[in-house]
């Protein structure tokens, strides 16, 4: 580890005066010691407790500074934020903080209208100019459960320039736990870690670093975590990241700025929150309940749109390769009497082939128009699968256009030349792959560039009658101002994080101005706040094909039910994965096994969709249609989909009409029990069904917690009718293949819309498969 410099010149008596000044808090003798009230909310500088009180109407405390603290700091430094080599949407961070204010005064405070409060005072060094800045402080409410807050710096003295950070700190119980910050592969309760609020994608995902598997069993790179940052480690990088928190204090805060920030709740007895601006704006919520939370905060962040009916009735079945072997496969899933609903096919436009490391893959041509090789006749076939079978296609694109050799439409060269791409210092396009393929990205800061593509998604994807795309990327907008120039006036810092945003906003456009938005689905996998008002379906991104939790299976869980904290309600994850992790050996990758498939199948019954995919490298993988037991068990699973239909439909009107999630964290319920808290490999879908998947190989059993309830509750396993009584213990639920834990609350309560999947269950006791090799 490198040695601190500031410490040791400060133990050896050598650092600068400033480097011996303690934080502290200073309250001016004419700031009156009493509440001031917004209507619903009480605001009050305690001279006594040295800190700043933010209470609800009930007494509540929202909001605590820490004694004789700094609720608000200013800092110095440029953060380390860079793209990896090859521009695949991950980014290094480190976060520097070369200078900070240690003092802080509040010299006064005034009720400045019936709604607001607003504080003044000021931050430094020292008392004393020329090292000081003045801030202020409002509070207004925005209803009887919203309180906006916003700190801005009004006037800084000429030496403190460069201080453009805030920091706000406040009071947090050891025993609080925090959920959201969007959609984290790894974390449930963010109490004890940092989190960076910055959409990026996870290298692990991508193949780029051996799996935690390969790893641990060589001993290998024990010192890889010193070329990452404490959030890095903690396995934080994610594409739908959100700066928002709900606790089980019943208290939630986020912020609406889109610069980068970071949420650290290390320390057990406080919150830090750090923005790259000297304006910070969030507002603070409190409710009855976490759900309640959830529905207080989607007011603001928009509700997701209803999923078409199809998607909830049958299987999206991931198929690529061609024209006849796509026909070939459906014709076997229609032999199979596989309830399936579309086709998604994500080669429509063509493939290129890279090397990666010691692997080959895959990527479309991004030049979105029909590949007359692979799908000579594409819209006719489009059109042939849901007229002779019933089954819809799903394409896929992305916001980047390559240069495409002898392209019957070159997109590239026509964005190029009319100013539509990211651009370089240079005034060129901005090339964003280290590929043999000038590569762009769409500038969605220029109004007419959104115009040209939209046209082209009508064009040249709409046109040909698929019921829906795949919108893939967003997290790779790059965002260093001295090589980046966007067409409108934002900087690409407070660009980056809202590019996903204004990606879904265009596509959810396409569709409402085609009148398609009631029956095409537009699946995404990056967001930010604002994000979920634009789609209808979010998921999980690229999974590794294990069973491990930096990536595999278990992230996959993970990540949906992070999501529902943040208002992303409705989503799902590629059935078995998608990335195929290099190993530290050449040729040592890891694969999906045929166990992992169709256990994955099992989870992803119990999502909002359930959708396959093929993997980065389809010949390496077990696929659905591998032999007569992938597709016999890729039948059972997708009718055990179907059969939640009604009850699935019922749980998508309440994310419309309230934000509440499908698949919910068992804290939303039992925030009291401590037991809950971690919880990462069960869930209720809605309120009446108990769902615990086979998440590890080898296994025929798996433990769930009941937790204990004030009435005299049971759960009931649908495929065998055993109950078991909530009483806050494990119980053992036996798990042959074909019968994941599901069990329903009794007594019943869900007005029968349970009532398909328990005669599925009573018809399919018999299910067998016969090998899993």
């Amino acid at each position: 580890m490198g040695t601190n410099l500031p410490q040791v010149a400060q133990s050896t008596g050598l650092a600068s005066y400033d480097n011996y000044i303690e934080p502290r808090l200073s309250i001016g003798d004419s700031v009156p010691n009493r509440e001031f009230s917004t209507g619903h909310f009480k605001i009050q500088v305690d001279s006594e407790a040295l800190a700043l009180v933010i209470r609800n109407g009930a007494g509540m405390i929202l909001w605590k500074s820490i004694h004789n603290l700094p609720f608000l700091l200013s800092s110095s430094g440029q953060d380390d934020i860079h793209p990896s080599a090859d521009d695949s949407g991950v980014f290094s961070i480190r976060e520097r903080d070369d200078q900070s204010t240690m003092l802080q005064t509040v010299t006064r405070i005034e009720k400045v209208d019936d709604e607001t409060v607003r504080i003044y005072g000021g931050l430094g060094h020292r008392i004393v100019p020329p090292t000081h800045l003045d801030y202020e402080l409002s509070l207004h409410e925005l209803s009887q459960s919203q309180l906006q807050f916003s700190a801005r710096i009004v006037r800084r003295d000429p030496s403190m320039a460069n201080y453009r950070r805030l920091i706000l700190t406040f009071e947090s119980r050891s025993e609080e736990c925090f959920y959201g910050f969007g959609e984290s592969p790894s974390h449930i309760n963010f109490k004890g870690h940092k989190v960076p609020v910055w959409i990026r994608e996870n290298a692990q995902t991508l193949g780029k670093r051996s799996s935690t598997i390969i790893g641990k069993t060589y001993g290998l790179l024990p010192g890889m975590d010193l070329f990452m940052d404490n959030a890095d480690r903690a396995g934080m990088p994610s594409h739908v990241c959100v700066p928002q928190f709900i606790t089980s204090d019943r208290r939630c805060l986020f912020l609406e700025n889109t610069e980068y920030s970071s949420f650290d709740m290390r320390n057990p007895d406080r919150v830090t929150i750090r923005v790259n601006a000297d304006h910070v704006t969030g507002r603070l919520l409190y409710a009855a309940s976490m759900l309640d939370l959830i529905t207080g905060y989607t007011e603001y962040s928009g509700r997701m749109q209803t999923l078409p009916d199809w998607v909830t009735e049958g299987a999206i079945a991931g198929i690529q390769g061609g024209h006849q072997k796509v026909l070939d496969i459906v014709l076997k899933l229609v032999q199979h009497q596989v309830p399936l609903s579309a086709v998604w096919i994500p080669d429509w436009c063509g493939v290129r082939r890279q090397k990666r490391n010691d692997m080959t893959v895959q990527h479309s041509w991004w030049n979105w128009e029909a590949d007359t090789g692979l799908y000579p006749f594409w819209p006719s076939f489009v059109d042939s699968l849901y007229r002779e079978h019933g089954v819809r296609v799903l394409s896929y694109i992305n916001p980047f256009l390559v240069d495409k050799p002898n392209a019957r439409r070159n997109l590239y060269r026509e964005a190029a030349d009319n100013g539509y791409l990211v651009q370089n210092a240079s005034s060129q396009p901005c090339r964003l792959s280290s590929s043999e393929w000038d590569t762009g990205l769409l500038d969605l800061s220029n109004p007419q560039a959104c115009l040209w593509f939209k046209q082209v998604l009508k064009d040249q994807v709409w046109q040909d009658g698929v019921a829906g795309v795949m919108v893939d990327c967003g997290e790779s907008m790059p965002s260093d101002p001295e090589s980046i120039r966007l067409h409108g006036p934002i900087l690409p810092s407070a660009f980056h994080n809202i590019y996903p945003t204004l990606w879904s906003q265009l596509n959810h456009e396409v569709t409402q101005e085609l009148d398609y938005a009631d029956q095409a689905l537009c699946l995404y996998r990056s967001g930010f706040t604002q994000s979920p008002g634009n789609m209808s379906l979010l998921w999980t991104g690229d999974h590794t094909v294990s069973w491990d939790q930096q990536g595999g299976i278990k992230s996959a869980l993970i990540g949906m039910l992070s999501a529902g904290f943040s208002g992303f309600s409705v989503n799902h994850c590629d059935i078995g994965g998608r990335s195929t992790v290099g190993g530290i050996f050449s040729g040592a990758a890891v694969v999906r096994s045929k166990e992992l498939l169709l256990r994955w199948m099992e989870l992803a019954a119990f999502t909002a969709a359930f959708r396959t995919h093929e993997g980065l490298q389809p010949e390496l993988h077990a696929q659905f249609y591998s032999d007569e037991d992938t597709y016999t068990h890729f039948s059972h699973t997708a009718k055990l989909f179907k059969a939640l239909s009604r009850y699935r439909k019922h749980l998508l009107q309440e994310a419309q009409e309230k934000g509440w999630p499908l698949m919910r964290h068992l804290a939303l319920y039992y925030p009291e029990d401590p037991n809950t808290r971690e919880l990462t490999h069960q869930f209720l879908l809605g309120e009446h069904l108990m769902v615990a998947p086979v998440l590890s190989p080898s296994t025929t059993f798996v433990k769930v917690y009941l937790p204990k309830e004030s009435e005299q509750v049971s759960w009931r396993n649908i495929w065998t009718g055993k109950s078991f009584e909530a009483d806050g213990k494990y119980k053992v639920v036996d798990t042959p293949l074909g019968q994941p834990a599901a069990l329903i609350r009794e007594p019943r309560q869900d007005g029968g819309l349970l009532n398909d999947l328990v005669d599925f269950a009573n018809a399919a006791s018999a299910y067998n498969v016969t090998s899993l090799k």
